[in-house]
């Protein structure tokens, strides 16, 4: 774990270095699982999102308040790539976007229509994405347990397990 942390904090822009990497202890732990296979590499990851975005208040304005977002597209997609998660910008910045809504529940639609008032925006305009491939991108997040996403309506898990396996 020690060496996955200085890789993300090499990685990372961000001028609080050591704030970030107490984020980081705070977040990403490794996992006494019971269903951990015999012969994998390494040990199951907890990835908890919620105790990331809560910290995560002192970092996002580090490219500018009007570019909050691409902070945490950025952050996410540092540490996705260290954990060995595959991410899409795109598929990070509707996380980032969902970071505040806990427990509650929102339907697609609701969620695409905010999403499009932000790509509108100059910083954004990267992001946007048409119908099929923000569904798209939600299934992937699903798939990959960031989100539950059942019958149209969606929320953020708080956290997410990673298991490593070997081929």
């Amino acid at each position: 774990m020690e060496e996955t942390f200085a890789n993300i904090l090499e990685k990372i822009s961000f001028e609080k270095k050591d704030l970030f990497e107490k984020l980081l202890l705070k977040s990403i732990h490794t996992c006494k699982d019971s269903s951990k296979s015999t012969y994998a590499i390494h040990d199951n990851v907890i990835f908890k999102l919620d105790a990331f975005f809560k910290g995560f208040l002192d970092f996002q304005n580090a490219y500018g308040r009007d570019k909050r977002y691409i902070a945490g597209v950025e952050a996410l997609m540092v540490i996705g790539e260290e954990l060995g998660i595959d991410m899409d910008r795109d598929e990070c910045f509707i996380l980032y976007h969902i970071r505040d809504l806990g427990k509650f529940r929102m339907r697609e639609s609701k969620l695409h229509d905010e999403l499009k008032i932000l790509w509108k925006q100059p910083p954004y305009r990267d992001f946007a994405l048409v119908d099929q491939d923000f569904s798209y991108a939600l299934k992937s997040l699903m798939k990959k347990s960031f989100i539950e996403y059942r019958r149209g309506n969606l929320h953020l898990n708080p956290s997410v397990l990673i298991r490593y396996k070997t081929k």
